[in-house]
């Protein structure tokens, strides 16, 4: 896989880990980490805007309780597919500005003040080589119907398999993260895969745990190109199991 393939899909993968309650302070990836891919190629990304629909559940006396929250992120790179990140002047989604954080990827994380997913629509100011922008998504989200049967308990040593079949729509694929204590694995297939699976030696650095979680975030993806540069366009939601027991 090329290395700009790579950053984006880390990008997703970070933007699923991030807004389903992993620790914000890694911020480079596992070198243990897998992935399955049917994507895209992204060499020629200038930019990414990611509006994300957090629906999280979990299981307190037999009932399952889903908390749901929007929020996104965006990031600029200086060149096609470059790895790092440039200050594109202000973002905005649905007129709320998103924050600038240190290595110049942009979120937004105002839980006083939510995100509306009615429309999705994007402002970018632009600054220096990032030209303004402005996109107004029409896809809608995408979403998975069986998110309530995701597992409460995972054995590394027996491995796990999800199935999506027709229960995934409007997505172009689906990143599935599982996840405790800072180290997690992830993998990626396209959105009409049947079944999703993770084998022992998949969750080998995956650590033991009772508060663990388990993330299915189909996405889809539009482009518009500006001043000859392309940007993504990726409406995702993100369904997480909170509390998963993870045992060896």
């Amino acid at each position: 896989m090329k290395t700009s393939s790579k950053a984006l899909i880390f990008f997703l993968a970070l933007s699923a880990a991030i807004f389903t309650g992993c620790d914000k302070d890694d911020d480079t990836p596992d070198e243990n980490i897998n992935n399955t891919s049917n994507q895209f190629n992204y060499d020629d990304a200038f930019g990414v805007f990611v509006a994300i629909k957090t629906v999280s559940t979990q299981t307190i006396g037999g009932m399952t309780i889903p908390v749901e929250f929007n929020t996104a992120t965006a990031a600029f790179m200086p060149s096609a597919g470059a790895t790092n990140m440039i200050d594109g002047g202000d973002v905005s989604l649905n007129d709320k500005n998103l924050k600038k954080v240190q290595n110049n990827a942009y979120i937004y994380d105002d839980v006083m003040n939510p995100l509306d997913f009615s429309t999705v629509s994007w402002t970018a100011s632009g600054k220096g080589d990032v030209p303004a922008i402005n996109k107004t998504v029409t896809r809608g989200f995408p979403a998975y119907s069986a998110a309530d049967a995701l597992p409460e308990s995972i054995s590394k040593a027996s491995g796990f398999s999800i199935s999506l079949g027709n229960k995934i729509s409007n997505a172009d694929s689906v990143i599935v993260v599982v996840g405790s204590n800072n180290k997690s694995a992830y993998k990626i297939v396209a959105g009409n895969a049947g079944i999703i699976s993770f084998s022992s030696a998949d969750l080998t650095n995956v650590a033991i745990s009772t508060t663990g979680l388990l993330s299915v975030s189909p996405y889809n993806i539009t482009s518009q190109s500006v001043d000859s540069k392309k940007y993504y366009f990726i409406n995702e939601t993100v369904y997480t199991r909170m509390n998963v027991n993870i045992t060896e």
